[in-house]
């Protein structure tokens, strides 16, 4: 999973045309195949954004998302409250490995935590809207 910064404008062309958004977009973000423990540990610390199914889908598959300026806003709000060691307490590897869900090196999710605040609230300070990009390995 990515994200990248869009315009408002670019985001309603991409509802129209997801496949000029997804060629047109230059991802901010990649958080590849760590993004599901990423959302284990941010749905475990209460942090209410939900990297798929926040944003409103393009495609059929749910592959493609708009993320308009002030949902980016919400979720920057959001994510600039968590720390590593706020996520750190929540890494539980049996139970991630029950729920299907990789639980990769904590150092690693850590930091694709903070990619992620970082990208989220840049995005936001400009105003900008994203687009979640899933791609099918993940």
């Amino acid at each position: 999973m990515a994200f990248a910064e869009a315009t408002s404008m670019e985001l309603d062309h991409g509802v129209v045309d997801p496949e000029w958004l997804r060629g047109a977009a230059r991802v901010g973000c990649d958080l590849g195949t760590r993004w599901d423990a990423v959302q284990f540990l941010l749905d475990a610390a209460g942090v209410p954004v939900d990297l798929r199914v926040d944003g409103d889908p393009l495609d059929p598959g749910q592959t493609l998302a708009a993320w308009y300026p002030e949902l980016v806003a919400e979720a920057a709000a959001a994510l600039s409250g968590v720390t590593p060691e706020s996520i750190a307490r929540h890494h539980d590897p049996a139970r991630m490995a029950e729920e299907g869900v990789d639980p990769a090196d904590p150092v690693a999710i850590a930091a694709c935590v903070h990619a992620l605040t970082r990208f989220f609230v840049a995005a936001a300070e400009r105003g900008a809207g994203a687009v979640m990009l899933l791609r099918p390995e993940e």
